[in-house]
């Protein structure tokens, strides 16, 4: 354990590093008179340095206790259960352990910060419990079609037409860009550092129980599945709620200042309400039907408080340095006073940031090696980084000109590259499409809901345009179209290879028929 502790600090400190980095490196240019004086105040600076270390010790924590406790619930429960032969069963459980990992994600916990005050209910738990039956009801339907060993294309093809048809009611309406800008961050939040691991575990469970020779394949979509949920259950309590004219006025304000006592209290008692189910749950659940040996137990548990006092600092020091910062650097470089004098290098910054999101983010590490074992070699994992680097930027590019340049319709983004996503789905092979698709959330990782994203609300709220929400979801969208264009030319690249070899080894004669006798 000692020597995973320390790969996950190495792992830690390479995510925050390069942030820290930045921050500094933009601080020391305002007062070379390249940037406006104050962009970042020196006391929000100062909060954020003495977090960055909170910040490693937390995700290093955090990220420990997920792969001890989390990926072994997932992968225990998910083979137990399709032992059982129940459907009914099945569903039950899968319904009920998809709310309570989600409830726990530390991503949607920062999202939902962000919108305290900006929800008609201004509740943060019924947000949460809302994506989480997402989450639960399409974990539910991901595990049914690996037992049914029906075709995600289809699926995909289904929901995503139900959810642009949804979308269009809200277009024509008063507030409805806000609603679809942030019913799409809520699906990329869903997939993140607890969630991706339990779901993985947990269908490759079921997909190795199943057996057959593609339970290898099988195991990925239900990430992809999951990511749909949100935007379906979000939408339709946006359509219960109305009053969307309300969501025009939302005021994108982040505490630049808050109190370290209160925010690790309430941060505390957050975190304990979301992981204290999950633990009762794996406990009541392992003590009826798995009955695991008690050194694996114990492991377990360790793994959970882990997760607990990871997620607690994580969450305590994000909230208290890494997303006051971003606000402020966003805020302040579109401040109206300087009458986009520095919007070029607003621009220059979005494409950093999406460089640097790319780089530290450990999933994406994970998904190169993953893609390029797929392909044979052809993808190599040079040129995933290099595609997602240019998606990623580009993603939050395109998402800083839409703010602006006055915050028009998210939609004009959306549609388009969910289109070319699907329209791709038919020209590449099923494995590259689900692994695209279950790749959404990874670029959108916690630093996109922590620096992203507040950076991005910052710049609204300097201009009063839009809602500022949207970046996450662009950012998550990225991925679906580079890993399938980069299958399509594996694909090309392999025929090719082929062809060539044939015509090597066909000799001038070969046509000739030679008659013995």
């Amino acid at each position: 354990m000692i020597k995973e502790a320390r790969d996950k600090l190495l792992e830690a400190l390479i995510s925050v590093v390069p942030i820290c980095v930045l921050v500094l490196v933009i601080f020391g240019l305002q007062y070379s008179s390249i940037f406006p004086d104050n962009t970042i105040p020196v006391d929000v600076l100062v909060t954020f340095l003495i977090c960055v270390v909170c910040l490693i010790l937390g995700m290093a924590l955090f990220s420990l206790g997920s792969d001890i406790a989390m990926s072994k619930v997932g992968k225990y429960i998910g083979a137990n259960v399709t032992k059982k032969r129940s459907l009914v069963f099945m569903g039950i459980v899968a319904l009920l352990l998809g709310i309570m990992i989600t409830i726990a994600e530390p991503d949607l916990a920062v999202l939902s910060e962000l919108l305290e005050g900006v929800l008609p209910m201004n509740n943060q738990w019924i947000f949460k419990i809302i994506i989480g039956v997402g989450v639960g009801i399409f974990l539910v339907i991901g595990l049914f079609r690996i037992v049914f060993q029906k075709s995600l294309k289809l699926w995909l093809l289904f929901f995503y037409a139900l959810i642009f048809g949804m979308a269009c009611i809200f277009e024509t309406v008063d507030g409805g860009d806000a609603i679809i800008s942030i019913v799409f961050d809520s699906s990329g939040v869903t997939t993140g550092p607890v969630t991706v691991p339990f779901l993985l575990t947990f269908g490759a469970g079921v997909a190795s129980v199943r057996g057959g020779k593609n339970s290898s394949s099988d195991s990925f979509g239900v990430t992809t599945l999951c990511s749909i949920g949100p935007i379906l259950t979000s939408m339709i309590l946006f359509l219960c709620l109305g009053n969307y004219g309300a969501f025009n006025n939302i005021e994108n304000v982040v505490e630049t200042d808050p109190e370290f006592v209160a925010v690790l209290g309430a941060t505390f008692l957050e975190v304990l309400i979301a992981i204290l189910p999950i633990c009762v749950f794996f406990t009541v659940y392992q003590a009826l039907f798995i009955k695991i040996n008690k050194k694996e137990l114990i492991r377990i548990y360790i793994g959970f408080i882990y997760t607990f006092l990871g997620l607690t600092i994580f969450l305590t020091s994000a909230k208290l340095g890494l997303i006051p910062l971003a606000y402020s650097l966003g805020n302040g470089l579109a401040n109206p006073i300087y009458d986009g004098s520095y919007n070029y290098m607003i621009i220059i910054l979005a494409i950093v940031i999406g460089l640097a999101v790319v780089l530290v983010e450990p999933g994406v590490h994970v998904l190169n090696e993953q893609v390029e074992e797929i392909s044979g070699g052809v993808i190599t994992k040079k040129k995933m980084l290099f595609a997602l680097c240019i998606g990623v930027s580009l993603a939050i590019v395109l998402e800083v000109i839409r703010e602006l340049c006055g915050g028009f319709s998210i939609a004009y983004y959306l549609v388009p590259f969910y289109v070319i996503a699907l329209a791709l789905t038919f020209t590449v092979p099923d494995i590259y499409t689900a692994v695209a698709f279950d790749s959404g959330g990874v670029a959108s990782g916690t630093m996109s809901s922590c620096f992203v994203l507040p950076f991005v609300l910052g710049i609204s709220g300097a201009l009063d345009v839009g809602s500022g929400f949207g970046v996450i979801g662009l950012i998550s969208s990225m991925p679906l179209i580079c890993v399938q264009l980069l299958g399509l030319n594996a694909e090309v690249e392999t025929k090719i290879k082929y062809r060539r070899a044939r015509k090597r080894v066909k000799e001038a004669d070969d046509i000739q028929i030679i008659h013995l006798g």
